[in-house]
């Protein structure tokens, strides 16, 4: 008969999610990981298989998470398109502050998704999320008269989401929230009509 699992599922993930983060996935060992959650590898395994597959658990755990605070944002029918662009670009960035790291997804892009296939379509299923609430607020904001009508919605979403990256990316390196704020003022004038 099998052993009960006398551990939280959530909680040990989190706390995967955390060393992924902190250390990224090339450094952290399996034994880092036992170390950290406190349960050995034959716990690890039948739970969340091997290190792969337990960074995408905590991977689709944490886009989930962050597609939905960006998507909370992208509010209603009494929404100001503007004012959500900044909300949402001005979240991602003061995340980034806040916790003195960049988004887990932009790491993982730039340490592990050129040379594995999964962790990229994983990355790349998330971007496209992120661009789909970019392209409803712009959309939105057409309508409304707020956002140039003549302006590629599709692409400025896509151009947003990539840019993304490059606001933390700015702000890592010159730890400057006006900087940044300047930048995405700079952004949502281009689309502003």
């Amino acid at each position: 008969m099998g052993r009960n699992k006398e551990f939280d599922y959530e909680q040990k993930l989190d706390i995967a999610l955390e060393l992924f983060w902190t250390q990224g996935y090339h450094v952290t060992s399996i034994t880092d990981l036992e170390r950290e959650m406190g349960i050995n590898r034959s716990s690890i395994y039948p739970t969340y298989g091997d290190k792969k597959a337990l960074l995408l658990k905590c991977l689709t755990k944490y886009l989930k998470a962050k597609v939905a605070e960006y998507a909370a944002i992208s509010g209603g029918d009494h929404s100001d398109a503007i004012e959500d662009l900044r909300k949402i670009f001005r979240l991602a960035v003061d995340q980034s502050i806040k916790e003195g790291r960049t988004c887990l997804a932009v790491k993982m892009a730039f340490e592990i998704a050129l040379s594995d296939e999964d962790i990229r379509r994983v990355l790349l299923g998330n971007e496209k999320k992120i661009e789909e609430i970019y392209l409803k607020v712009l959309e939105s904001g057409q309508e409304k008269g707020s956002v140039k009508a003549d302006l590629n919605a599709k692409l400025t979403a896509d151009f947003f989401a990539a840019s993304s990256s490059a606001l933390f990316k700015n702000y890592a390196l010159n730890k400057n929230r006006k900087a940044v704020y300047d930048m995405i003022e700079n952004l949502i004038s281009m689309v502003k009509a």
